[in-house]
């Protein structure tokens, strides 16, 4: 004879104590392995009712990020949370020759213990991070300080949403990701970008190809490892690359390829602070935020030489010397337009 299905089954338990996840499987649906789906759907029916909450006063909520980013930070973080849960209790399950019904139960006190356990080991883990990055600023190793700042931020991503006060070693206390973030942000806003020269001009002699010299500094010394990204238009396809610095804080852009009548250009060369997302964590929530972080780009006009020519000819009709023909001045008009300069005598010079 069956066991009577319990009250539970049927009707959801209240208690504000608790987090409750109940489900219910079909043998017929799941014939072999009805039981493992029915404590997997309690599971997540139990992480449904914990809500991530983002504080009004959080390092999120004032980055005044827009609203798609905040709805998929609190996303990704709902979505981990059956797979770290922790401290819940079966208390209960139903069998019955077609059914399979399971009854999981967790403490909310227990459950916040439990979380504030982890949050202190991840605040840890990210202090040690930011000594390790204002280390490196002392020692003007600016890249791998704004790594450090950023993988300070992930190993406490999940806490972005909260109040994050810490104590320090010196037994002052501080809101760690506003110090890292702030961190961040005050070495890629400190970071140079510098050219020589006001523009840069290309010759025809070299067949507008040069290589441009950028050098990039922070307090005024030299910067190695920073990771640059530039662009400039050379005609119906522009041109876009990435490029890192050298020991000596200098980098070397080529330019070449421009299409045959481009008088102008401009070099935009800015920090690739995307690059810097290859040290956050396979699923990071940070990486909507990182695309906000912006630089002051560094941009140098491209004046190209304008090859001269001079026009000369003669036009006839019917063996007759016409004095005032339309095809030369129609090429000359050609040749202006395709950004040759024309000139009155052969030996006109630049």
């Amino acid at each position: 004879m069956d066991m009577e299905k319990p009250v539970w089954a049927t009707e959801r338990p209240i208690n504000s104590s608790y987090y409750i996840g109940i489900a219910g499987v079909s043998k017929e649906e799941f014939p072999y392995n009805a039981a493992e789906i029915a404590r997997e759907n309690a599971l997540n029916s139990l992480a449904r009712e914990i809500r991530v909450k983002v504080s009004s006063s959080s390092l999120l909520s004032t980055l005044q990020v827009n609203s798609w980013v905040e709805e998929s930070f609190v996303s990704n973080i709902e979505s981990t949370v059956v797979e770290d849960l922790e401290g819940f209790n079966l208390i209960d399950s139903y069998e019955s020759p077609t059914e399979v019904f399971v009854y999981y139960r967790l403490s909310k006190s227990d459950y916040a213990r439990i979380l504030a356990e982890r949050k202190q080991v991840a605040l840890g883990s990210a202090y040690g991070h930011y000594l390790d990055a204002e280390r490196k600023i002392s020692e003007g190793a600016i890249s791998g300080a704004i790594e450090r700042y950023l993988m300070g931020l992930d190993v406490m991503s999940k806490y972005l949403g909260e109040l994050n006060p810490y104590t320090g070693e010196d037994g002052m206390p501080f809101d760690l990701d506003r110090a890292l973030l702030n961190g961040m942000s005050d070495a890629i806003s400190g970071l140079v970008l510098s050219h020589d020269k006001e523009e840069i001009k290309l010759l025809l002699n070299n067949r507008y190809t040069d290589k441009v010299s950028i050098s990039s500094l922070f307090n005024n010394n030299s910067v190695f490892g920073i990771p640059l990204k530039y662009s400039y238009n050379r005609g119906a396809i522009p041109v876009r690359g990435t490029t890192k610095t050298s020991g000596n804080g200098i980098v070397e852009i080529p330019l070449n390829g421009f299409t045959p009548g481009i008088s102008q250009s401009e070099l935009i060369v800015e920090v690739d602070i995307l690059s810097f997302s290859k040290v956050l964590n396979l699923l990071s929530p940070l990486s909507p935020l990182l695309e906000g972080i912006t630089s002051t780009p560094l941009r140098i006009p491209i004046v190209l030489e304008r090859p001269k020519v001079f026009v000369v000819g003669t036009e006839k009709m019917f063996q007759q010397t016409i004095s005032q023909g339309e095809l030369i001045p129609a090429l000359r008009a050609a040749l202006i337009e395709e950004g040759v300069e024309v000139v009155d005598h052969a030996t006109s010079k630049g």
